[in-house]
């Protein structure tokens, strides 16, 4: 089985990258101008997250992975397909987290043993793998209330009966297994549907894509220059007002041409005369 999830960054957020481009989450790979239309491709780093889940399955009581049981030549092929891509792709693996489960039957510390041998022969496989690959580890057991959703969704013989193991506060994980086991129908499905699935390992790996992208824009053509006014206005330089006097009118000669003067240079000749 294969679950997978991929988020993907905000094209704006992308953008905003970009544009920047002494931004150290971005690389300008080239630049090209057509007339006033600029194109720009930058390799954007970490655009893109997600995670892929994978699936391994164990006989009971066994903690070796077995590509032939079960789903798990599905789940490794898948995995196969996922570690050739991120060889050859811009993909770059986080984090590689494998939880190992053992089932709510038997002995609680012996399956918890057993949960992390589980983890550990994937961690194993993926090392093998992916040699560079950093794996963590987890271990984790069910407990039988742990199976009550799955119950309530069946058309279980004895249900109620069932249900109300699975919730006691009074018994025992081993006492509520000797409960379940009188009932046998219900055991029966409890062995052969129920308690497989919960023999697993479950590997996650988060990882994140490069991407590269186009930004396109056009140049702003340049505005004109505004023109000098070609009219001139004229410096004139201001004159000083002449002082007016009193004209008087007197005849010079006998010719009778009359003449103003000012009234100052008219009494200067009357006092002449």
């Amino acid at each position: 089985m294969k679950k997978f999830t991929l988020s993907i960054v905000a094209l704006l957020l992308a953008m905003s990258i970009m544009a920047q481009s002494t931004s150290k989450d971005s690389l300008l790979l080239s630049k090209v101008q057509r007339g006033d239309k600029v194109t720009e491709r930058y390799l954007v780093r970490n655009a893109d997250n997600g995670t892929s889940e994978f699936d391994m399955l164990y006989p009971i009581n066994n903690s070796t992975l077995q590509s032939s049981f079960s789903t798990n030549a599905d789940a490794i092929a898948a995995l196969d397909r996922f570690v050739e891509q991120a060889a050859d792709t811009t993909m770059h693996i986080t984090k590689v987290v494998v939880v190992g489960y053992a089932s709510p039957d038997g002995v609680e510390s012996k399956n918890m043993a057993l949960a992390n041998a589980r983890a550990a022969s994937v961690a194993t496989f993926v090392t093998k793998q992916c040699p560079k690959s950093n794996v963590e580890t987890k271990a984790m057991t069910y407990h039988w209330a742990d199976c009550i959703p799955t119950v309530e969704g069946m058309n279980l013989p004895d249900k109620s009966q069932v249900i109300a193991i699975l919730n006691s506060t009074t018994h025992s994980e081993l006492e509520k297994q000797a409960e379940l086991e009188k009932l046998q129908n219900a055991w029966i499905i409890f062995k052969n549907t129920i308690l497989p699935p919960m023999r697993h390992s479950e590997l996650n790996v988060a990882y994140s894509n490069d991407k590269i992208v186009e930004r396109i824009y056009t140049i702003p053509k340049p505005q004109p220059k505004p023109q000098a006014s070609t009219q001139t206005v004229a410096q004139t330089k201001p004159q000083t007002e002449e002082k007016r006097y009193p004209v008087a009118v007197v005849e010079t000669d006998e010719t009778g041409i009359i003449v103003e003067v000012p009234e100052k240079e008219h009494r200067h000749r009357r006092k002449n005369r």
